[in-house]
């Protein structure tokens, strides 16, 4: 299996420059080929760069391609910083959620690339999946102090299950740009405030 972890951490401004073009070109060129047509010799010649200086921070287009969904995940993560489990009406909350996430991916260069790569390429699927999994403890984290009551596992299972519901909905939305996105949308957050309220009436 390739490595995906990153060989080194810069910590020089020259250093760090020098990384962020490597991932510019990465994001650019997905954009153009795609992530099984991406290359790291592709990445180095639109980066300017020589193989042993992007090497130096990554050692494929995996790492890559990691480094970038890690950044993605966290821009999407960050907006769940405001989720209020007690809202009413809740449904406008969740779609609010829906459109701002979509929009961060949108406005993400690359943002819907690097979600398809990250579903479709099994050893990278655990960025997904431990990105989805701290929304779900957050989500879980401020259900339970609302409502002490509750089951943590039943509780976090349900915020598990949101998640995904809503992934899926932005990943559709990216490969099905005919569909009306306001309904799907609106859709969506009805199905999920639903979800969310029977939740809290266990």
């Amino acid at each position: 299996m390739p490595k995906t972890s990153k060989r080194a951490t810069p910590n020089q401004n020259r250093s760090q420059k020098t990384m962020e073009r490597v991932l510019t070109a990465a994001a650019e060129l997905l954009e153009e080929v795609g992530f099984e047509g991406l290359s790291t010799n592709m990445i180095c010649k639109r980066a300017g760069l020589t193989p042993p200086a992007l090497y130096r921070y990554f050692p494929n287009k995996y790492a890559v391609l990691k480094e970038l969904g890690e950044r993605l995940m966290e821009a999407q993560n960050a907006l769940l910083d405001d989720w209020n489990p007690a809202a009413e009406p809740l449904a406008p909350q969740i779609e609010h959620f829906l459109r701002e996430t979509l929009l961060v991916t949108r406005t993400f260069k690359a943002g819907g690339w690097i979600m398809r790569s990250l579903h479709a390429t099994p050893i990278l699927s655990d960025v997904r999946v431990e990105s989805h999994r701290r929304m779900a403890t957050l989500m879980t984290e401020k259900t339970v102090e609302y409502r002490p009551d509750l089951d943590r596992n039943q509780v976090f299972a349900s915020a598990r299950v949101s998640v995904e519901l809503g992934y899926a909905l932005i990943e559709m939305l990216f490969d099905e740009p005919t569909i009306d996105e306001d309904a799907a949308i609106r859709m969506t957050a009805e199905i999920l405030a639903d979800h969310q309220r029977r939740l809290l009436r266990a």
